[in-house]
């Protein structure tokens, strides 16, 4: 009897990891505050961008190398880190512009307003810092009446994202659903000496909220079990 009951009970462990190691690509309120902000500065720029032509409007032409490749939102870390490189490229394209003696768009010469790096973000903690530095560099170029016919039109208002206390992990777990059991332990706080608050279940993946940002170096080890 109890070689069967082991066995049934086998049959419902739905994921196990003995030792994972926490990343802040898994930061659940990281990816979706830099989502929002993400989708924020499109709409913003692509509008600034586009407010071009003769009269009123805040460019003298339409800077085609300042176009974004795409407007479409993110919705995941690969498509973020997507925009966000292409959101650079076309910022720091068009801030040269505005910055030259006799520029080619702006309506005159206007202050530089360079970001603190351009090289590519291949991390969330990359993307966010650097969502960051476009939104407070592009508040100021937009607002800089030297450049532009009125300024100060196409301001980002979306909060600055950041990193919260919970990760999502989802490898392994595709069996996993809401409402299944959960049961884990730190093995390491990691250099956050973080502590454990709560591990729920969700489609496809467990959310585990932490006392802070674990960082990339925090170890946990779970089991999920079905309900």
């Amino acid at each position: 009897m109890a070689r069967n009951t082991r066995k049934r009970y086998q049959k419902e462990i739905l994921a196990i990891e003995d030792a994972l190691t926490t990343s802040r690509d898994m930061n659940v309120n990281g990816l979706a505050s830099a989502i929002k902000l993400c989708n924020d500065v499109i709409a913003k720029y692509s509008a600034h961008v586009a407010d071009a032509g003769e009269g009123t409007e805040e460019h003298k032409a339409l800077h085609g190398d300042g176009v974004l490749a795409s407007v479409a939102a993110p919705y995941d870390l690969a498509t973020l880190l997507a925009r966000v490189n292409d959101i650079t490229a076309k910022y720091t394209k068009h801030n040269t512009d505005a910055a030259a003696e006799t520029p080619t768009y702006h309506k005159g010469k206007g202050t530089t307003r360079v970001l603190a790096a351009t090289s590519e973000v291949t991390t969330l903690y990359g993307a966010i810092t650097r969502l960051n530095d476009i939104k407070a560099k592009f508040k100021l170029h937009d607002a800089d009446t030297a450049a532009h016919t009125t300024g100060g039109k196409h301001a980002v208002t979306e909060a600055d994202a950041a990193l919260g206390s919970a990760i999502k992990v989802t490898a392994g777990m595709q069996d996993v659903r809401l409402g299944d059991h959960v049961s884990w332990s730190i093995l390491n706080g990691g250099s956050g000496g973080v502590t454990g608050v709560s591990a729920a279940a969700v489609d496809g993946g467990v959310i585990f909220t932490f006392s802070a940002d674990p960082q990339d170096d925090a170890i946990i080890s779970y089991m999920v079990g079905a309900q």
